[in-house]
């Protein structure tokens, strides 16, 4: 059996609300209704371009990304990551570093997605077999008597 260390999660930075002062809380309050205003303004959020923008999309997913949009990342999260760093005393080196790795594993996720079947390697064939759906048994009559159902 493993046995795991939790250790390094007492010391882990927890942004605990309730001890924040008024104007924290309203600070950061008015982040997250400026981020829904712009989402909402933006509308879809799966399109990878509303949330990072045109110029971080077309890098991260190396399509052709047509117009300029100024993405919810760069912006209004970025607005609120460097806020809550603020409250927790983290250096803005720091929140830097963890934007980039964010960035990172995004595009590793990205990349994944976009992959098609006979791109990936393996030792067996890849055959894409269509899913097969559930065949209904129609009966001749479609109405039934009760006694079909032991009803009489």
């Amino acid at each position: 059996m493993i046995e795991l260390d939790v250790k390094p999660l007492r010391e882990f930075l927890i942004l605990d609300v309730k001890k924040l002062d008024k104007k924290n809380i309203e600070e950061l309050a008015s982040l997250f209704d400026k981020l829904e205003e712009k989402a909402r303004e933006l509308g879809n959020a799966k399109d990878v371009e509303n949330v990072f923008g045109s110029e971080l999309a077309r890098e991260l997913t190396g399509r052709n990304i047509k117009g300029e949009k100024d993405g919810l990342f760069n912006t209004v999260i970025r607005e609120i990551d460097f806020k809550i760093a603020e409250i927790l005393n983290i250096p803005q080196n720091i929140v830097d570093v963890v934007r980039n790795l964010v960035l990172q594993l995004i595009m590793r996720r990205l990349s994944r997605v976009e992959a098609k079947p006979e791109a990936l390697k393996g030792s067996k064939e890849f055959i894409v077999k269509p899913k097969k759906k559930r065949s209904r048994k129609k009966s001749s009559n479609p109405s039934a008597t009760l006694d079909k159902f032991g009803f009489t």
